[in-house]
């Protein structure tokens, strides 16, 4: 469920490329390597069915949610716009990464989740939508869009701002959200280019949140150093 809150509703601490801050475990600098192989192995599932679409082995029409399961948990992929999908340029990214409070149920997630994709007709630069269950209940998410301003569109609707604003902290110990760009589209053979991450922790009174730009890409924290000199 991607849900990020109103930039002017939160002061975000402003956190350097390798930096871990303490007592905030949802920003540690190490969780990139994880993040980004899962968005690349969403990403690699909505490329298998871009693909097939393009061959015409399998049909895609706007809207059309696919839903699987591997080992028993859960996938979904939503294709918004199959006709943008296979143009090969780049395109944006956002990931979602939630860590669920024990308490919740999957049941209440995924109501508001498809509540989340049926207004993906209100914006029409969202291009798909992509969620996968983790062990333990956990999910992460992945939208492919074509413009950074669909962002900003899609975060002033009225089920985006219930999940983000009164939802997520209920449901949520911590949220992590990363920004970025697809070269070529997911009909190519690029990976995700992560940019920036926003984190909220709503186990803090109040809620701590922290931005991160990354210039050189999520590359640059896992090929450096972490700033702790480890």
């Amino acid at each position: 469920m991607v849900s990020e809150p109103s930039p002017a509703v939160h002061d975000f601490t402003e956190l350097t490329v390798g930096e871990s801050p303490p007592g905030h475990p949802v920003a540690d600098a190490e969780l990139y390597g994880g993040d980004l192989a899962l968005l690349n192995y969403l990403l690699q599932d909505l490329r298998v069915i871009v693909r097939q679409g393009k061959a015409g082995s399998t049909e895609l029409t706007k809207y059309r949610i696919i839903e699987w399961d591997v080992h028993g948990l859960k996938r979904r992929t939503v294709i918004c716009d199959p006709d943008w999908l296979v143009r090969p340029v780049e395109m944006q990214v956002v990931g979602f990464f939630g860590d669920r409070r024990e308490d919740v149920t999957a049941d209440n997630l995924d109501a508001t989740e498809m509540d989340v994709v049926s207004e993906f007709r209100l914006n029409p630069g969202i291009l798909s939508y992509s969620s996968i269950e983790l062990m333990g209940g956990q999910w992460a998410n992945l939208v492919i869009h074509r413009r950074p301003t669909d962002r900003d569109e899609w975060r002033n609707s009225r089920v985006h701002i219930f999940a983000a604003e009164e939802l997520a902290p209920a449901v949520y110990h911590s949220v992590r959200i990363h920004n970025g760009c697809l070269p070529g589209g997911p009909i190519g053979s690029g990976t995700v280019v992560i940019e920036s991450t926003k984190y909220w922790d709503y186990d803090c009174d109040p809620y701590w949140t922290a931005k991160r730009f990354l210039p050189g890409g999520a590359a640059e924290v896992l090929d450096s150093p972490s700033e702790d000199g480890s």
